[in-house]
């Protein structure tokens, strides 16, 4: 019904779209204009695009298959301790911000050592209110548990 002349905040052109459903606003993405011919072979396309841009750890590019690959983003151990303090800043409540810092230093501070497991275990115990906080650092403090 109309098509988009300007690209959107996340350089993306919405056109406006009459489905058996209704009316709606689809990204251009989301769209085939030209519908394949039926019958003969598949029309050949030139280049892929104009500009690709990747962002984050793992980004890839799939052209004409699906992606079943799975992402394993390591983090060093280090870095690990600094950013459950980042994460914990985002705790309103003073006191138990306050407790799991506590916790977090007693992790960094026994790692590698036979009190990781209980420091870890403290840790678990006064975070689990805050799970949610803490979920993306969780996969590599349970690897410094077998001692990896």
């Amino acid at each position: 019904m109309h098509v988009a002349d300007e690209r959107t905040t996340l350089n993306e052109y919405w056109h406006k779209v009459e489905t058996k459903y209704g009316e709606r606003k689809e990204p251009g993405c989301n769209l085939e204009l030209i519908p394949p011919p039926v019958g003969g072979p598949e029309p050949e396309t030139g280049k892929l695009a104009d500009n690709i841009h990747f962002h984050g750890p793992n980004a890839r590019l799939n052209v004409h298959s699906t992606d079943n690959s799975s992402n394993a983003v390591s983090l060093s151990n280090d870095r690990v301790f600094v950013e459950l303090r980042e994460h914990a800043k985002s705790i309103a409540d003073d006191q138990h911000r306050d407790d799991i810092l506590v916790r977090i230093n007693a992790l960094e501070n026994t790692k590698g050592t036979t009190g990781f497991l209980a420091a870890y275990q403290e840790f678990m115990a006064i975070a689990s209110d805050h799970i949610t906080v803490f979920a993306p650092l969780l996969p590599v403090l349970a690897q410094m548990l077998t001692g990896n």
